[in-house]
C-alpha cells in the first residue's frame, strides 16, 4: 500500500489522507476562482429574469451530453424553464465544435446568450460573429486554449487553462466538472443547494471517468467519489435507472463500470447516430420512455462495437506487416465508405496504442476529401504540440496531451505523416517507444489474498492518474488455459496447494503461445 501511494507521487501524511479520504463537502474549489465565474452567473441570472432565450451547445461525447443535462436541469430549477434550448452538433455533418452556422441559427430564433460546453475555447470567429449579432456567449471548456488564449469577444470563458483559469487549483476538470462548478454557482444560496450539487454529481462522475482526466487530483476524486456514493442509491431519474439497467449495472457503482459499461452507450449515440437521445434519455418522464431509450443508446453501442472490431482488426493487420519497420508516431487513414468510421477512429487509436506503445492517429476521408481525424498519445508526446508543429495543413484541431481531434484536406496526409515522425524524433528518446508496463511492487503468489484486495480498495476511485495497481509475481506456474468468449484468456496459476485464477482480456490469440508447464514473471491486478 505505501509502495503504491508513493508511486502516485504522494510524501505527506496530509496528501495521503485527501487521497484515501477525498470529501465533496470540502475538497471542492470555490468557483469564483474561475476568472469570469461572476460574470457569467450574473448573465445567466439577469436572462432568466428578464425572459430571455438562453441555448446550450456542447460536444457530442459523454462529457458533452452529461454537461448539457447538469447546465439545463440547474438553469431549470432557477426558472429557466422553456426558455432553454440544448443544441448538440451532428458529428458527421456538422462536425466538432461551435460553427457560424449554429450561431446565425441562434440568432434567428432569438437566442440571446449562447451557453457552450466541451468546446468553445479556440471559437474566435464565433465568438465575434456572436457579439456582432447582439448574443452573450459563455464558454464552459477545458481544452487547451491557442496561441491566442480565449476568444476576446466571448463575453465570459470558464476554463481552468488559459489566461481564464490562472487562479484555479485544479488544472484537470472536465467540462462536465467545469459546468458543476458553474452550477454551485448560480445555485448558491438555495435552500437544497448543497443537495443538488451532490446529485448533479452523478453526472459530473460519468462524465469526469468517460473523458479520462487526471483522478489524482483531490477536488476530480471528490467529484468522482460523491457521484459513485449517488449512483449507487437509487435514483429518481428514470433515464438513469434504465441506462444502468440495461448496462448491467447492479449494487455498487465502480469506475470500471462507468468506464466499459456506462459510457460506451452514452458515446454511442454520438458515434453512429446523434447524441439528441443521450438528452431525451435523461429528460425521460417515464419508465416506459426510458426503457425504450436506454434500449436505443444499447442497440447502438453493440452497433459501434461491431464497426469499431473491423477497423481495429484492419489495422492490426496492417501494424503487423510493418512490425519490423514501424514509424514512431503511426497515421492510418482511409475512406469512411472502407471502414474508416469517424466514429470510432478515436476508441480505435487507443487500441493500436495499447498494441504498439505508439502515437497514433487515424483519419475518415469523406467523398469530398476531407480527413477527420483523431489521435491518442503516450507519455513523452504532447499531442497537442504535435499538431501545432503541423498546424499550417490543418484546417482545425484541439484537445489534449494525450489525446486530440484533427481536420486536413486528404493530399496533406502524407505530409503529415512525415513531418509528424520529423518532430517526434526532435522530442522522443528511442526507450520513450513500444510497449510497457510498470509494476507497483513485486509480490509472491502467496500474497494475493481478499485482505490485500480491501486494503487496495483505498485507493479507488481509479482512472489517469491513479491506475488500478498493478504487481510482478515471479517464477508462477501456469496449471491451465481456457479460452472465453473467444475473445479472452482464462489462466490458472499455481504454486503448491495455492491456486489463483486470473483473466487475460482480449488475448485469445495468444493461448497457443502459452505452455501449460510455463514459468514466467506475471503482472496482474489484484481483485
Amino acid at each position: 500500500m505505501i509502495r503504491c501511494l508513493i508511486n502516485r507521487g504522494l510524501r505527506s501524511a496530509d496528501e495521503v489522507s485527501d487521497f484515501l479520504a477525498p470529501r465533496f463537502d470540502s475538497h471542492l474549489y470555490s468557483p469564483n476562482l474561475l476568472r469570469d465565474m461572476r460574470t457569467a452567473v450574473e448573465r445567466l441570472k439577469s436572462a432568466i429574469i428578464n425572459r430571455e432565450k438562453i441555448m446550450i451547445v456542447t460536444d457530442f461525447d459523454v462529457d458533452g451530453t452529461t454537461s448539457s443535462v447538469i447546465l439545463s436541469q440547474t438553469l431549470k430549477l432557477l426558472g429557466g424553464g422553456n426558455l432553454i434550448t440544448c443544441y448538440i452538433p451532428d458529428r458527421f455533418s456538422e462536425g466538432y465544435g461551435l460553427s457560424t452556422s449554429i450561431v446565425e441559427r441562434a440568432a434567428a430564433d432569438g437566442i440571446k446568450v449562447i451557453l457552450t460546453a466541451d468546446i468553445g475555447i479556440k471559437s474566435h470567429v464565433e465568438a465575434t460573429l456572436a457579439r456582432s449579432l447582439g448574443i452573450d456567449l459563455i464558454i464552459c471548456d477545458h481544452h487547451l486554449p491557442d496561441g491566442e488564449d480565449v476568444p476576446a469577444d466571448a463575453f465570459a470563458v470558464l476554463c481552468p487553462k488559459g489566461s481564464s483559469g490562472v487562479d484555479y487549483p485544479n488544472k484537470h476538470l472536465a467540462a462536465c466538472g467545469v459546468s458543476l462548478k458553474l452550477a454551485d454557482a448560480l445555485l448558491y444560496g438555495h435552500p437544497k443547494h448543497t443537495a443538488i450539487l451532490e446529485s448533479l454529481a452523478k453526472l459530473t462522475a460519468i462524465g469526469t471517468v468517460a473523458d479520462m482526466v487526471d483522478l489524482s487530483e483531490k477536488e476530480n476524486r471528490a467529484i468522482v467519489t460523491q457521484g459513485l456514493r449517488s449512483l449507487s442509491e437509487r435514483s429518481t431519474n428514470p433515464g438513469l435507472r434504465a441506462l444502468l439497467k440495461f448496462a448491467q449495472v447492479n449494487g455498487a457503482v465502480t469506475t470500471y463500470d462507468i468506464g466499459f459499461k456506462i459510457g460506451p452507450r452514452i458515446n454511442a449515440a454520438g458515434r453512429v447516430a446523434h447524441a439528441s437521445s443521450v438528452l431525451a434519455l435523461f429528460d425521460a418522464q417515464t419508465d416506459e420512455e426510458a426503457n425504450d431509450l436506454a434500449m436505443k443508446l444499447d442497440a447502438l453501442n453493440t452497433e459501434r462495437q461491431q464497426i469499431q472490431y473491423q477497423l481495429v482488426d484492419k489495422l492490426k493487420v496492417i501494424v503487423e506487416s510493418q512490425r519490423e519497420k514501424l514509424d514512431s508516431v503511426l497515421l492510418f487513414a482511409g475512406p469512411e465508405s472502407e471502414g474508416f468510421h469517424r466514429g470510432v477512429v478515436g476508441i480505435a487509436c487507443s487500441k493500436i496504442v495499447e498494441m504498439t506503445g505508439r502515437p497514433t492517429l487515424i483519419c475518415s476521408i469523406n467523398e469530398q476529401g476531407m480527413a477527420h481525424g483523431s489521435a491518442r498519445s503516450i507519455n513523452g508526446f504532447h499531442m497537442v504540440d504535435a499538431l501545432d508543429s503541423v498546424s499550417d495543413i490543418l484546417v482545425k484541431y484541439g484537445g489534449h496531451p494525450m489525446a486530440a481531434g484533427f481536420t486536413l484536406t486528404e493530399n496533406k496526409i502524407d505530409e503529415m505523416r512525415y513531418r509528424l515522425n520529423s518532430y517526434a524524433a526532435e522530442v522522443l528518446e528511442p526507450g520513450e517507444l513500444g510497449r510497457s508496463l510498470t509494476a507497483d511492487a513485486e509480490i509472491g503468489i502467496n500474497e494475493v489474498t481478499v485482505d490485500l484486495v480491501r486494503t487496495l480498495a483505498r485507493l479507488e476511485p481509479h482512472g489517469i492518474g491513479n491506475p488500478v495497481p498493478t504487481f510482478l509475481i515471479r517464477n508462477v506456474p501456469l496449471k491451465s488455459v481456457q479460452i472465453l468468449k473467444e475473445k479472452h484468456l482464462k489462466l490458472i496459476l499455481g504454486n503448491g496447494a495455492r491456486t489463483v485464477d486470473a483473466l487475460w482480456w482480449g488475448a485469445s490469440s495468444h493461448k497457443d503461445d502459452l505452455a501449460d508447464t510455463a514459468r514466467s514473471p506475471s503482472c496482474a491486478d489484484p481483485k
